[in-house]
């Protein structure tokens, strides 16, 4: 398996693609930019309330929070939703399957509930790793990389056989699979000196090499030649 190839065949997938990575993107950034706004406006205003804000009546100060917690709750959903979404998406591009749609940015809402599910087990697992050493915590993020994916690609799947079969698939993979992440600095350093403007085009790259990657481990797996290609 080649990180060129890969790469190469993402560039061409994306030029394929019947719906716009590109404008897929814009969308799923314009909603993260809306929730992150409205989360950082209620936490200032929490926190002017809590300072003795002239508005800081105890009333006042509990629908706040109130307010907050529904709100984040909200957050967690949708950006659940939208991962899991644009996941759905990127692995559509890379696999040509022309049932792309913007629609697919909110499909996993049929199977929201095990897709929140996966998240949570996930991230237990990995942090219940990080408390031994920062170093078996990592192991295990890379270890359960796949997960989500795998749930995108067959949500009849269930939260702990998506685990298992993650784990199963990174064997001899994650020192591989933390190359090709590493591959993208550069990329990714694009995006900041940008101000993201770059990500428009640098993440859905990324997402469907990935999903590239994820179709070149997993059983019957598609083989990715060696191309001389620029990266």
């Amino acid at each position: 398996m080649s990180r060129k190839a890969l790469k190469f065949d993402a560039k061409d997938a994306m030029r394929d693609a019947l719906v716009s990575p590109f404008m897929v993107t814009i969308i799923m950034g314009v909603i993260m930019v809306i929730l992150s706004a409205v989360q950082g406006f209620l936490d200032i205003w929490q926190n002017m309330i809590d300072n003795g804000s002239a508005y800081g009546d105890l009333g006042q100060t509990g629908a706040f929070a109130v307010s907050s917690i529904i709100f984040l709750v909200i957050n967690i959903v949708v950006s659940t939703i939208i991962q899991f979404g644009y996941q759905s998406y990127c692995l559509k591009v890379a696999n040509r399957d022309d049932t792309m749609s913007y629609g697919d940015l909110f499909g996993s809402v049929r199977y929201l509930l095990k897709a929140l599910g996966l998240i949570l087990m996930v991230s237990l697992l990995t942090f219940l790793w990080t408390l031994l050493l920062i170093i078996p915590g990592i192991i295990a993020a890379y270890r359960y990389s796949q997960a989500v994916i795998i749930m995108v690609e067959d949500p009849s799947k269930g939260i702990m056989q998506c685990i298992r079969e993650s784990k199963e698939m990174m064997v001899g993979h994650k020192w591989e699979y933390f190359v090709l992440e590493l591959s993208f600095i550069l990329w990714q350093l694009l995006g900041l000196v940008t101000c993201g403007l770059a990500f428009i085009y640098v993440y859905p790259y990324m997402k469907v090499t990935f999903a590239n990657y994820y179709n070149a481990i997993k059983p019957n797996a598609v083989v990715f030649e060696e191309a001389t290609v620029i990266e």
